[in-house]
């Protein structure tokens, strides 16, 4: 359990990478696995990495103490952007939002850094002259070329920049969607965006809101991929320092909170917009501990109340599954301590990831067919920002019995809508 004296006595050994500055500790979960290594045998024994998260007392930026090396996070990497309603639409209000605004036109090339299996691209490539992908992933970017979507296997760095240039032109707008965060050296990437950019182009970073995660007490957002959690003045301050001006936001409430970011070089000829100063004064408290400390406490309590609530549920016989072998599962399970038989199954639809286990706390990855023919009383929703779009699919699979348990921003139940399991369910085994 946090010891909330302890952490505010705790000795300011990190300095922050982006302005070199004192940081406090806000969490630490302790030693956890890389959220997205999941073990392919029972009882695996999976490496553990610190995980602290700090915030830097003068900037506010929030960043991980320890980074875990670019090569065993992403160059063989099982998350593959999901079939969303709710991403299609997200998708869609980002192009709306840019046209509007006449910052995207049907003349641009386009260039999108990490972008997986290229679902935004496809999304985008009917509004824009031309689409290319870049994505680290061996695996991910042979999924993507599969698709029709251009994409270079590598990280992303002036040097590689240097040559999309020279092969395929400077590029109108450079998107870095839910990957600015996700690398030590966010400025190597700005670097390259410096190499690659037309004149008068665009870099738009698209990323978690840190606020949003902070008030909706998402600490599984925290895993080691998350190298950074950015407000406005975090991205102001690293923009600004190589040479970049931040001029334009849009909130979405996609992925539990998001905020993209419109990147001009410095001197262009737009105009810094007003939301820009708003969101600044919201964030104005974000470098003082105190802040933090209702974020810690809740955490605490949702812990004790769902280690109880299980407890409650398996004395009366009943049955929890998780739903969602995400990165954020991983974070959770281990923390709460949720593992095999607590919680022996988690169900997720992305065929690379079944039949694997939820490293160190071992939860076997089954299919959403099996989770069908094999319903649990309650599902604890480890996908939580995916909520409506999950309950509807089970629901209109045939399951009305299964309730959820949603762990955030408190632990809420909603219960099934039929008291009766369904007939062709059966009991999975119990896990030992």
């Amino acid at each position: 359990m946090i010891n909330l004296l302890e952490q505010e006595l705790q000795t300011h050994d990190v300095v922050c990478r982006f302005c070199g500055q004192k940081t406090f500790t806000v969490i630490d979960l302790g030693r956890l696995p890389l959220a997205n290594s999941l073990s392919t045998t029972c009882d695996a024994i999976a490496p553990k990495y610190p995980t602290s998260l700090q915030v830097c007392s003068a900037c506010s930026t929030a960043q991980l103490a320890h980074c875990a090396d670019k090569e065993k996070l992403y160059l063989d990497y099982l998350y593959v952007t999901p079939e969303s309603d709710m991403l299609t639409q997200h998708y869609a209000d980002i192009i709306h939002f840019l046209q509007t605004k006449n910052y995207l036109k049907t003349t641009h090339n386009i260039l999108e850094i990490g972008s997986n299996i290229g679902h935004f691209l496809k999304f985008l490539a009917p509004n824009v002259q031309k689409i290319l992908g870049f994505d680290p992933a061996r695996n991910i970017a042979n999924m993507a070329r599969a698709n029709g979507i251009p994409t270079i296997c590598d990280f992303f760095d002036a040097k590689n920049a240097q040559h999309v240039a020279k092969q395929f032109g400077k590029q109108d707008i450079v998107f870095a969607r839910h990957c600015f965060a996700h690398n030590e050296k966010p400025w190597l990437m700005l670097e390259g965006v410096t190499e690659v950019l037309q004149e008068g182009g665009l870099f738009i970073i698209e990323n978690a809101y840190f606020p949003d995660t902070i008030e909706k007490r998402e600490f599984d957002q925290i895993y080691h991929e998350h190298m950074y959690y950015y407000n406005v003045r975090a991205i102001d301050l690293i923009t600004q320092k190589y040479g970049f001006e931040l001029i334009d936001l849009l909130a979405s409430d996609i992925h539990g909170g998001s905020m993209l970011y419109v990147v001009q070089l410095k001197g262009g000829k737009r105009s810094v917009q007003p939301i820009v100063k708003k969101h600044s004064e919201h964030e104005k408290n974000m470098h003082q501990p105190t802040f933090y400390a209702s974020f810690t406490q809740t955490i605490e309590h949702n812990r004790h109340q769902l280690t109880s609530l299980l407890r409650k549920f398996k004395r009366q016989g009943k049955t929890v599954h998780a739903y969602g072998a995400s990165a954020k599962s991983t974070t959770l399970l281990n923390y709460y301590n949720l593992h095999k038989r607590k919680i022996p199954y988690v169900v997720d639809s992305t065929p690379a990831k079944q039949g694997k286990h939820i490293p160190v706390t071992n939860n076997l990855i089954i299919s959403e067919e099996d989770a069908a023919i094999n319903v649990p009383d309650y599902y604890l929703l480890t996908i939580w920002n995916y909520q409506d779009e999950i309950i509807k699919k089970v629901r209109e699979s045939g399951n009305q019995y299964s309730g959820f348990i949603i762990p955030h921003p408190q632990l809420k139940i909603i219960e099934g809508e039929n008291t009766s399991r369904p007939q062709h369910s059966r009991i999975m085994p119990h896990r030992k």
